[in-house]
């Protein structure tokens, strides 16, 4: 989505925010229902709580993520300095490689609780980077604000503020697959 909202193709941007919705909302339908059968089956506790705790941070990212697509169909895409697109981008890139790192450590928690951990470890270095491009991110955003339209400065802060949100959310799952790996090990 971001790539066409870097090429300023406006109907592109609106179709994937489309899916972007979609997802989103088939996400919350598996957070209900992993949910309910956490409540009705035998789960220690605290093996509870920690899936507990995974399953709504991954949701926060998802719900972040839904925030800059939406703020990204507000604009002309056109009218918002190539620049800040190249730092939307980078960050959205290392928000794809930290989620497809959470999604391998989740799935090797119980067979080898290192590996997961060597994962959480790799998130928490790419969340690092999403603040220092959100840092430099900003810097060119208060640039732009100085030459343009208010709402266009305040969008573009939007986007990038989601978008680390979501990173942040992700190392916060990050940890709680630690906390899961300890207990396993």
């Amino acid at each position: 989505m971001f790539t066409a909202f870097k090429e300023g193709l406006t109907d592109k941007v609106k179709e994937n925010y489309l899916k972007v919705q979609n997802y989103e909302g088939e996400a919350d339908k598996i957070k209900r229902s992993i949910i309910r059968e956490l409540s009705s089956g035998f789960i220690h506790p605290i093996d509870r709580e920690e899936l507990i705790r995974l399953i709504l941070t991954n949701d926060d990212i998802a719900t972040y993520l839904k925030a800059a697509s939406k703020r990204a169909i507000l604009v002309d895409p056109r009218l918002i300095d190539d620049e800040i697109k190249d730092y939307i981008i980078e960050m959205s890139r290392r928000i794809v490689e930290s989620v497809k790192k959470l999604e391998e450590a989740v799935l090797t928690i119980t067979s080898k609780p290192s590996k997961s951990l060597e994962l959480a470890d790799e998130v928490e270095r790419l969340e690092e980077e999403v603040d220092e491009i959100r840092i430099k991110a900003l810097a060119k955003i208060l640039e732009f604000c100085d030459k343009t339209k208010t709402s266009l400065c305040i969008i573009a802060k939007d986007i990038v503020d989601s978008l680390e949100n979501s990173e942040d959310r992700c190392e916060d799952a990050a940890d709680v697959i630690r906390s899961i790996a300890v207990l396993r090990t």
